[in-house]
């Protein structure tokens, strides 16, 4: 059903004790997401864009950040009821997070090939070629050129831009929901 709402998002707010105060980094959002719809959060730098989406994935820093209240309903599950392993099965396969910087996303000691092949090894259980051969894929399906080669590059090696094309094939290996 195209229609369908995959995520719904009532009322959302996280907020973080600090000793100067709370601070209410998000205060009510709401918002549906439908299966086949895209959706752009925009706001000033500070507003909670991010902080909405770590609250999406249960990985609000703790202990002075807490989801004080609202749903986020997944699938028709609550996940501020989940547990933090039920969590990490939803996290890369049914939704998943592109960071705005790539090289905290990136480890600077693996290649580019290693990393995007740890993520379809999750997925998958092909050979080894196979697998390899879905990595020179992904690359190629965001615009890497020279896809065969750049899978023994390191994050050093490629430009910033290059290194976001990477982090959102990394995303997309798991073929997630949202």
């Amino acid at each position: 059903m195209e229609n369908e709402v995959i995520l719904s998002v009532n009322d959302l707010r996280t907020h973080f004790f600090t000793r100067s105060g709370v601070v209410k980094a998000v205060d009510g959002i709401s918002f549906d997401l439908r299966k086949g719809e895209t959706l752009g959060i925009v706001g000033e730098s500070g507003s909670g864009k991010s902080m909405t989406a770590w609250s999406i994935l249960g990985m609000v820093p703790k202990p002075s950040g807490q989801i004080v209240s609202g749903s986020i309903v997944y699938q028709g599950e609550d996940l501020i009821q989940k547990s933090e392993q039920d969590m990490r099965d939803i996290r890369g396969s049914g939704i998943c997070m592109v960071m705005q910087d790539p090289l905290t996303s990136l480890n600077p000691v693996f290649s580019v090939g290693n990393q995007v092949l740890e993520s379809l090894r999750l997925e998958y259980t092909e050979s080894k070629q196979t697998l390899r051969d879905r990595a020179v894929d992904l690359l190629s399906k965001v615009r890497i050129p020279a896809p065969e080669t750049r899978l023994d590059a390191f994050p050093h090696q490629m430009s910033g831009g290059m290194r976001q094309r990477v982090v959102g094939a990394i995303s997309i290996a798991r073929s997630p929901n949202i």
